[in-house]
């Protein structure tokens, strides 16, 4: 572990999450770890939504509130900016693996489309 992110942590202890706050961490971690599950960002608003479908979960995070529901209940929590601080981490993170996937596939794709054209051209040459 690096020895500054560790003197942080001893100088300023992290937010410590409720019962509530950390089930609905849980519950979000979960979403996030089903490959159904979708998450957008409304940057000029600074919230995140997580929704999967075939759960049919939606999950809404601002500033100061989430809100979990689907077709049968909607649960709301108020909480305070450390919490939603934790959240957006948390909804960050899978935000930039899922980026990294994406443009590993682009990138995978890319090369098949160069490959072709080269194989075309050396094909198309020796006519």
């Amino acid at each position: 572990m690096n020895p500054f992110k560790s003197l942080k942590k001893q100088l300023f202890p992290g937010y410590k999450p409720s019962s509530s706050e950390e089930l609905v961490i849980d519950i979000i971690k979960s979403l996030l770890e089903d490959e159904k599950t979708e998450c957008i960002t409304a940057p000029i608003s600074e919230k995140f939504y997580v929704t999967n479908k075939k759960l049919n979960y939606y999950v809404k995070i601002s500033y100061d509130t989430v809100v979990i529901t689907n077709h049968k209940f909607s649960y709301t929590l108020k909480s305070p900016l450390k919490f939603h601080e934790l959240l957006c981490n948390i909804v960050l993170e899978y935000i930039e693996k899922d980026r990294e996937e994406f443009e590993k596939t682009v990138f995978e794709n890319e090369i098949d489309l160069l490959t072709n054209i080269k194989t075309n051209i050396k094909y198309n040459g020796d006519n």
